[in-house]
């Protein structure tokens, strides 16, 4: 069987899935369960979720130091604390503990020692106010109650001219529009700085101005 023959079936199965998730959650915002987030484990789904092309277009350098909310497994956040070296590091949060016991076990498998976890809310405060600089999510924002509140976090917790990514893959069941990111990254305060890919997958990028108080 074809490499891309392989890609279509799993993403047929992705879109399978994700569509009874959709339908199961509709009248609440559910975080993804521990269990279907192994599904998207291994080298080929990184490349059906085009996990190398989210993390180029997020822009991550060396020696930054970044935050990822609601990592699951590590799919980002492993790789990205490769990319941050030398002198960088991740942290990833996460309100489920399953999760994270998750990350742990393949962040140690990997062998990546900068890469930290927290469990807890992300309407609520964690870190010291301009801690970071970059933070992200993937397919995350739309499974947050009180989004408003997530980034207004991000802002406080963001370095002056730090970057807020927001990446958006169609039909995850709490799939957020261009739109709506834009909507929402502006009302915490964030300047919209560039937008990359399609609506059925796309990266949205803004900045923390230097001005707001």
């Amino acid at each position: 069987m074809t490499l891309v023959r392989i890609s279509g079936l799993l993403a047929l199965a992705l879109v399978l899935v994700s569509l009874l998730w959709r339908w199961a959650s509709r009248h609440r915002a559910l975080p993804c369960p521990t269990w279907l987030a192994g599904l998207v484990e291994g080298s080929m789904m990184d490349h059906v979720l085009g996990t190398q092309t989210t993390l180029d277009r997020i822009g991550l350098r060396p020696g930054q130091r970044v935050l990822e909310v609601g990592p699951g497994p590590g799919r980002l956040l492993i790789p990205a604390a490769r990319r941050v070296l030398p002198g960088g590091e991740v942290v990833g949060l996460d309100i489920q503990p399953g999760m994270l016991e998750r990350l742990q076990a393949r962040t140690a498998q990997a062998g990546v020692s900068n890469l930290t976890t927290i469990l807890g809310d992300a309407t609520q405060p964690h870190f010291p106010p301009e801690r970071f600089d970059v933070i992200y999510f993937s397919t995350v924002l739309g499974e947050i109650p009180d989004r408003a509140a997530a980034l207004r976090q991000c802002y406080a917790a963001l370095k002056p001219g730090g970057t807020l990514s927001i990446s958006e893959i169609f039909p995850d069941p709490h799939y957020q529009s261009r739109a709506a990111v834009k909507r929402l990254a502006e009302a915490a305060g964030f300047r919209p700085q560039a937008t990359h890919g399609h609506w059925y997958f796309f990266t949205a990028n803004f900045v923390k101005a230097d001005g707001r108080s």
